[in-house]
């Protein structure tokens, strides 16, 4: 239902521990969504960082937050986006074309059922080889880099959750870096991070 929302009942005590999983669970698909697209399409910076990270943060937060108001499902970012990207989509104008072929299905719906839900198997495979050609820039003779890497590799398809895997490989990177007594090459960003992954996991099991 478009704009059918009640902000002040969202205001309650009891809502807020829905809504900070909903919050970071969201942020930390986001993110890893970024970071594995970027990878599978080469959009780096020169310091191997996604390009125009926080641009994309910014319109995954607006795609997100309008999605709801006109009653659709969380519009965000989908690590499916790297097979479009590895064919060549490199523009805004390749989520507009995507987004106009599903227009008719807004009136044929019911045709949509007739394709099973295996029928996308082959797109995540061509994604999981894409993004593999990352694993080969892991510096696997430096335990603090190869763990938490693992880690993550391990995780993710272990919990169905791309969240989890990210979450426990930051986690364990911290840790190793703590145990070696590297603890200062840490960034400030990430002990915020794990502080929210921590109240994340809270959150979960509360």
């Amino acid at each position: 239902m478009l704009f059918k929302l009640d902000l002040l009942g969202a205001l309650h005590w009891s809502v807020l521990p829905a809504a900070f999983g909903l919050l970071f669970t969201d942020m930390f698909d986001s993110i890893s969504t970024f970071v594995g697209v970027a990878e599978a399409g080469n959009l780096k910076e020169d310091n191997g960082e996604p390009r125009r990270m926080e641009q994309s943060m910014v319109a995954d937060s607006f795609a997100t937050m309008f999605s709801g108001l006109f009653g659709s499902s969380p519009g965000t970012a989908y690590i499916e986006s790297a097979s479009g990207v590895q064919a060549g989509g490199r523009t805004g104008l390749t989520a507009v074309f995507a987004g106009l072929l599903f227009l008719p299905f807004l009136f044929f719906a019911p045709l949509v059922k007739v394709v099973p839900a295996i029928a996308t198997a082959p797109v995540l495979v061509i994604v999981g080889v894409y993004m593999m050609g990352a694993v080969a820039q892991i510096a696997w003779d430096d335990f603090v880099e190869a763990i938490p890497a693992f880690m993550a590799m391990a995780l993710i398809p272990l919990t169905y959750s791309i969240t989890q895997g990210l979450i426990w490989g930051l986690f364990m990177y911290s840790a190793v870096k703590i145990a070696t007594g590297r603890f200062r090459e840490l960034p400030k960003t990430l002990w915020v991070i794990d502080g929210f992954a921590l109240l994340l996991l809270y959150l979960e099991v509360t």
